[in-house]
């Protein structure tokens, strides 16, 4: 029987950040195994392949031999990998242990260690799609504010004053008085009209000031 230790993971991951490469290899290594019969998956972008993990399954485990693991979630990512693993715990007569469980092809927990391990799957997809609703969100918020940070749509006190100044006075002196452009003027009375009149009333053209009425 021979130990052998595996950890794998992101070296940097935005949703559970305790779950990192670095965290899991501190752990590993202070299990005391040694260097050389460590195996490490690093992943990368959209890559989460074990490539080491299947190297030592199929060129180096013999039966009998141990496994070591900070968790049994470095083992696979989702359930038809999970499925996978519990095959190869019984076909090679490895045996897997972790700082929270062990696995074997004989273990009498085994359906216990499954029902954990995909409830632990769904509570790990269940934050990332909640980190990826909000990041969505909130790209889609930003994109609605201007340069100023304000969004467009809200009529602030000043222009509500403006408009107010608008209906007795000329574009040009509105934009004098509160230092707004001629295209935020027209903005802002569209939004404040739209409010106000029913739905496909007919609008007239002032040709005295050269704007909808």
């Amino acid at each position: 029987m021979t130990k052998y230790g595996y950890v794998s993971g992101w070296l940097k991951d935005s949703v559970i950040k305790q779950d990192g490469f670095e965290y899991q290899a501190k752990i590993l290594l202070s299990m005391g195994i040694p260097y050389d019969h460590c195996f490490a998956d690093v992943f990368r972008q959209n890559n989460k392949e074990r490539y080491q993990l299947f190297k030592f399954l199929t060129t180096v485990a013999q039966e009998g031999d141990v496994l070591v693991v900070p968790t049994l979630t470095c083992l696979y990512s989702n359930i038809r990998e999970l499925c996978c693993l519990m095959y190869i715990v019984e076909n090679t007569g490895i045996i897997i242990q972790s700082s929270d469980m062990d696995l074997s092809s004989d273990s009498d927990s085994s359906d216990w260690i499954i029902a954990s391990q995909l409830a632990h799957l769904d509570y790990l997809h269940y934050l990332r799609q909640k980190h990826a609703s909000k990041a969505i969100k909130k790209a889609k918020y930003q994109s609605m504010l201007n340069t100023g940070g304000r969004h467009k749509r809200v009529i602030t006190p000043i222009y509500r004053q403006a408009y107010e100044y608008l209906q007795s006075h000329t574009y040009s002196e509105t934009q004098l008085k509160f230092h707004l452009s001629k295209s935020t003027l027209y903005r802002i009375k569209r939004q404040i009209n739209n409010k106000k009149q029913p739905i496909n009333t007919p609008q007239s053209y002032d040709a005295s000031r050269g704007d909808l009425q």
